[in-house]
């Protein structure tokens, strides 16, 4: 029943839930009545990862099998793979969001960080992984609570179908007289909830770390490129500063050999005048004593 209306559309969640609450009591079913009506609506944010639990259960998988890495990488203490999963974990978490947004219902700004914040809980613990692959959850704020996590919304259905009668429970076996009374399984412990928000802590400041270290080394890259494009821009502007010097070197040497020449020049015609004025002299001579 409750995974029926869970996987209905939002806006029709209330009004199925009355409907069911209101069939069951009619029939008789009071207490499977009560367990309905305890239900209760689906933020936006919760909507969208119960259809993405029942969509892609497979990237729900592969989240649950994140955290469980994550874990064992913090109890190794080991930096180096916890830095690697927390780059990881970055990378899955946008993917989920990217893909909630697919599914029909608008998200927000703060629906969206609510997305981000449900899919970080869900690799803390084992339950909540678990708890957010069931796709009941009315809210995200399930998954922050430790006993919640472990069935977060979970009711006891008194039938599976509305109108059936409750299978009787099986007689106990009766117990041998002399038999010793076996101590108690230990209960394994639970993640206390501050343990829980530590861990989220710790996620979230070596996220913060990974970030910072990307950006740096961004930072880096860029400087390296800005420094060698400025390196690159002096040692061209020295290069045409060098062919700007020895281009007005040759401009000099130029005027210089052009004077020169001028000069030259002007000398070779006052030579030639003379030599022809002397010749139209000795040719006046000789016509003077030829008879």
């Amino acid at each position: 029943m409750a995974d029926e209306l869970y996987g209905l559309p939002r806006d029709e969640f209330t009004k199925a839930r009355d409907e069911r609450a209101k069939r069951a009591k009619s029939e008789g079913e009071r207490d499977l009545a009560a367990a309905i009506g305890r239900l209760r609506r689906p933020t936006v944010a919760a909507w969208l990862v119960n259809q993405l639990a029942r969509q892609q259960p497979e990237r729900l998988v592969e989240l649950a099998e994140l955290g469980e890495a994550m874990r064992g990488a913090h109890a190794n203490l080991d930096g180096a793979e916890l830095r690697r999963l927390s780059g990881r974990r970055r990378e899955l978490i946008a993917e989920l969001t990217g893909l909630t947004r697919e599914l029909g219902e608008p998200v927000s700004e703060s629906v969206g960080r609510e997305l981000e914040d449900t899919f970080a809980a869900a690799l803390t613990t084992p339950e909540a992984a678990r708890a957010l692959a069931r796709g009941r959850l009315a809210s995200p704020k399930e998954l922050a609570d430790a006993d919640k996590a472990a069935d977060p919304g979970a009711v006891t259905w008194p039938s599976a179908t509305p109108g059936a009668t409750p299978a009787p429970k099986p007689a106990a076996a009766p117990r041998p007289a002399e038999r010793p009374k076996e101590p108690p399984a230990a209960r394994p412990a639970t993640p206390s909830s501050t343990l829980l928000r530590a861990r989220a802590e710790l996620d979230r400041t070596e996220s913060a770390v990974a970030d910072a270290e990307d950006r740096h080394a961004a930072a880096q890259r860029a400087h390296d490129d800005a420094a060698a494009e400025e390196t690159a821009a002096h040692q061209k502007v020295a290069d045409l500063r060098a062919e700007l010097v020895a281009a007005e070197r040759a401009e000099r040497d130029a005027r210089l050999r052009a004077r020169t020449a001028r000069r030259d020049r002007e000398d070779t015609d006052r030579a030639l005048r003379e030599a022809l004025r002397r010749r139209a002299v000795a040719q006046d001579r000789l016509a003077a004593l030829e008879p």
